[in-house]
């Protein structure tokens, strides 16, 4: 199967997967408590439901976020509390909910719809819907480790329609919100040449996959700061002008990856073995056919078109063919 809409910031207006959602978030009907338990009983309204932060989808005929209504969940998990409300679409509300792992495929809904890991099921969804996945991922993975109250300890109960907890200790009552942590990835370039590094994953990464560095951003620093740091630590690499090219939220738990380019500047590659096991340089020739041979076992390769990595990939390419 294809992809309805084929991602890659090299095609003019074509957003990365998990980015170019056109879902209305409403957010300012989050505090309003009675519009939303309206929603939440509403018969148009929809409810995504995830196991173990993975999405129902319908496989057939096309994949798509297998919806269902509040009449199937009410058997199996408590509605009005576990609901995170997403927006509002022309139909009506739509809600992610996550569900014990004991419901199996097919107990919700048709046949045909199944529990998908994200990541493998996302380059076959529209763009709307891997951005709903996206953002239904998210809030489900934050809300499944943030429980308690992060000053005192007491137990946190869901607010703001799932984009909150807040205390229950009315003494404390405070309030926390989910979080997006950035990360900069960068193609680093020099003499028409580009930099990538193989990390310390070996069970997760296919043999012969090299991709472009990354870090997070560090409290206090810029994004030009993080690329240059984060270069010269894995890389031992100066870097002069630092360009960026786009942002791809990736929902692993919730980062936002930060594309840029960095042209290096002269001096010899210094690898940071407790991060990489290997890190070099590769010519256009050779970065072409890792772009164009990503899926092929054994050869040389970057990581999948779903990522942003392959986009920067495919981008630098494409500016040095004009």
């Amino acid at each position: 199967m294809t992809r309805v809409h084929p991602a890659g910031s090299d095609v003019p207006g074509v957003p990365h997967t998990f980015a170019g959602g056109d879902l209305d978030r409403s957010a300012h009907l989050r505090s309003d408590r009675e519009r939303i338990a309206e929603l939440l009983a509403a018969g148009s309204s929809r409810f995504l439901p995830f196991r173990e932060l993975d999405p129902l989808v319908e496989v057939e005929p096309q994949p798509g976020l297998g919806w269902v209504p509040r009449v199937a969940l009410e058997n199996i998990v408590d509605v009005e509390s576990a609901a995170l409300f997403l927006g509002v679409e022309a139909d009506g509300a739509r809600f992610a909910i996550s569900v014990p792992e004991t419901v199996r495929d097919g107990d919700l809904g048709p046949s045909t719809a199944s529990f998908q890991p994200v990541r493998e099921v996302a380059p076959l969804l529209s763009i709307p819907d891997a951005s709903v996945a996206a953002l239904g991922r998210s809030l489900t993975a934050w809300h499944a480790v943030h429980g308690y109250c992060s000053k005192c300890g007491a137990p946190a109960s869901v607010d703001e329609a799932g984009h909150a907890r807040r205390c229950t200790d009315v003494l404390c009552d405070s309030v926390q919100f989910p979080r997006t942590d950035p990360v900069v990835i960068m193609l680093i370039h020099r003499d028409e040449q580009c930099l990538l590094g193989r990390a310390i994953r070996t069970r997760r990464y296919p043999p012969g996959l090299h991709s472009c560095l990354a870090g997070y951003v560090e409290p206090g620093e810029s994004i030009e700061e993080a690329v240059r740091r984060e270069t010269w630590e894995e890389a031992g690499l100066k870097v002069s002008r630092v360009r960026y090219h786009s942002s791809q939220p990736w929902p692993f738990p919730s980062t936002l990856m930060i594309g840029c380019f960095a042209e290096a500047l002269r001096g010899e590659v210094r690898m940071d073995s407790s991060e990489l096991e290997s890190v070099r340089w590769f010519t256009q020739l050779e970065l072409r056919e890792a772009v164009e041979r990503w899926d092929e076992a054994g050869a040389l390769r970057v990581p999948p078109p779903l990522t942003i990595a392959h986009q920067l990939a495919r981008a630098w390419l494409a500016e040095r063919s004009v």
